[in-house]
């Protein structure tokens, strides 16, 4: 009896080791388990950080290209297709600007000196040119094209065509402009045809002759038309 109880005993205690030895492994295992997952998260953190990347660089590359694509669309549009029919029309609206101011001077004078039935004729008249010149714009319109919405009281290099230079009497009125011959052009948001005008130049004469920082007034006129869009 004392010898099987002995013989427990001892199974028990070499049992109890066993079990003992194993939680120990399993601990000392963990951490080694714990470091894989961590290498493991940090090479997929990695890679999909590159791969963001990758898709914001491709992204990039596209709308690039996209811009390329809608600027040479645009220009094919404009220098192919578009301008050679604008010109023309806005030959056509040059002339219905011209013959409204042609005859608001015949109106003027037949007010004075015609009868009344003359003078609403010619009121009739001018009013439909004035209509078929907005029909006109209108066509325009549909094709991106528009006037200037601003006309500067000074010159732009940028927005008129000097056709012509006049003495301004006073140095405020230095490089003013006079007159507009033609009324400027824009073809989405770009300068397509720029506005002709006649500008004042000031020259100040002192008794020794000598001139001011502004006294080319004599100088020549844009009419080279570096400004228009003639390709």
């Amino acid at each position: 009896m004392c010898k099987e109880t002995v013989t427990d005993e001892t199974t028990l205690e070499s049992k109890t080791a066993a079990e003992n030895a194993a939680v120990v492994e399993t601990a000392s295992a963990q951490p080694d388990a714990l470091a894989g997952i961590h290498q493991t998260l940090a090479a997929l953190q990695a890679l999909f950080e590159k791969q963001i990347s990758r898709n914001q660089n491709q992204i990039k590359m596209f709308d690039a290209l996209y811009r390329e694509m809608k600027d040479y669309k645009e220009d094919f549009l404009l220098e192919a297709l578009h301008k050679p029919i604008i010109k023309d029309l806005l030959s056509v609206y040059d002339s219905f600007v011209l013959l409204e101011s042609q005859l608001e001077g015949m109106l003027s004078t037949a007010k004075r000196v015609r009868p009344k039935a003359m003078a609403e004729q010619l009121t009739q008249f001018r009013q439909n040119l004035e209509n078929a010149r907005f029909e006109l714009e209108e066509v325009l319109y549909r094709m991106d094209v528009t006037p200037y919405e601003e006309h500067p009281e000074t010159l732009d290099r940028q927005l008129h065509k000097t056709l012509k230079v006049i003495p301004a009497n006073t140095p405020d009125q230095d490089w003013k402009v006079a007159e507009v011959h033609k009324i400027g052009f824009s073809w989405r948001g770009k300068v397509f045809r720029p506005e002709e005008v006649t500008i004042f130049r000031y020259t100040s004469t002192d008794a020794a002759g000598a001139t001011s920082g502004s006294d080319t007034a004599g100088e020549a006129p844009d009419t080279e038309g570096e400004n228009e869009t003639d390709g």
